[in-house]
């Protein structure tokens, strides 16, 4: 597993717009988790700065510098803070289809950094960069090794850039994650499954190709409170829908509930398939839990800067 990036007191000073005298103060204090590396110098993990500005109740209105070393990042920021994740999916289609696994990971690893969601990034940034590439394939424009070479990059940065995502705190929940036997196609479940990790889940990953038998099996002893169920098989075989509604009532025999989502999934009704909801997005699966499961934000705390940095 990748190690989690470190920034420096530099760094965080920007991100909450003081200087790094307040920073240093504040880690000193322990107000701010830091580590010291062996020559003494204060290093921050990114989940422990969103922590402190999350329970204090001091925003980051400051950001991190892009990478300087990649011309496509000249305009990131300025797309950042207009919101126009348009403009940022172009540019992660231009990654992709270069497959150029270390700029899909960097452009990743800088949304993280800057504090958008997962869920936003998954269905604004990378899912329209997915569908484009998809119809490339589909016109003949890109040849399918191609197609495999610029999926397998986004898969390789979407598991680099793990070890940067913030997670809340444990909600005490669990979730299996998995894609129906016969569907290869785990980009979707991916971002599912991490976006369910930022919100505090503890995600149990089952991957593609998953057997109905295995992810039963795995029902029955785990019995997780959620099961989200990807398949984007276009009307898949025909004892698909007995399949998905067996898995349907075990996750409900013992109180569970039950997601399933991808591509063609919305042919179906939730009745159909034996399923509490269909998704269409991270966003609206999260939504759909946080309702369910009533998962409301925590109170904050808060901090005062020193006036002079205000």
């Amino acid at each position: 597993r990748t190690m989690p990036a470190l920034f420096s007191t530099r760094e965080i000073a920007a991100l909450f717009n003081v200087t790094e005298t307040t920073i240093k103060r504040w880690a000193d204090e322990g107000t701010i988790t830091c580590v010291k590396t062996v020559g003494g110098h204060r290093k921050f993990l990114l989940k422990d700065v969103v922590r402190f500005s999350e329970e204090s109740g001091y925003p980051m209105t400051g950001s991190l510098s892009p990478p300087k070393s990649r011309k496509l990042f000249e305009t990131l920021e300025f797309n950042i803070h207009t919101a126009n994740y348009r403009k940022i999916s172009d540019l992660f289609l231009h990654e992709a289809l270069q497959q150029d696994r270390s700029g899909v990971a960097d452009l990743l690893s800088y949304l993280c950094k800057n504090r958008i969601s997962f869920a936003t990034i998954g269905d604004e940034v990378i899912r329209p960069a997915m569908i484009r590439i998809g119809e490339l394939w589909a016109a003949g424009t890109l040849e399918v090794n191609q197609e495999h070479l610029a999926s397998g990059a986004v898969m390789e940065a979407l598991l680099r850039v793990s070890a940067d995502l913030h997670r809340k705190s444990s909600n005490g929940l669990s979730a299996a994650c998995a894609c129906a036997e016969g569907d290869y196609h785990e980009i979707g479940l991916r971002i599912l499954a991490y976006t369910l990790e930022s919100e505090g889940w503890s995600v149990q990953y089952l991957g593609a190709n998953t057997p109905f038998d295995t992810l039963n099996s795995f029902v029955k002893i785990m019995e997780p409170d959620l099961v989200c169920l990807s398949s984007t098989l276009h009307k898949s075989s025909g004892n698909f829908t007995d399949k998905v509604r067996s898995t349907g009532r075990l996750v409900h025999a013992h109180k569970g509930m039950f997601i399933v989502g991808g591509f063609y999934t919305g042919d179906y009704a939730p009745k159909d398939l034996q399923c509490d909801y269909i998704s269409t997005s991270a966003h609206d699966a999260v939504a759909f839990v946080r309702d369910k499961f009533r998962l409301k934000p925590g109170p904050k705390k808060h901090i005062t800067a020193p006036p002079s940095e205000v």
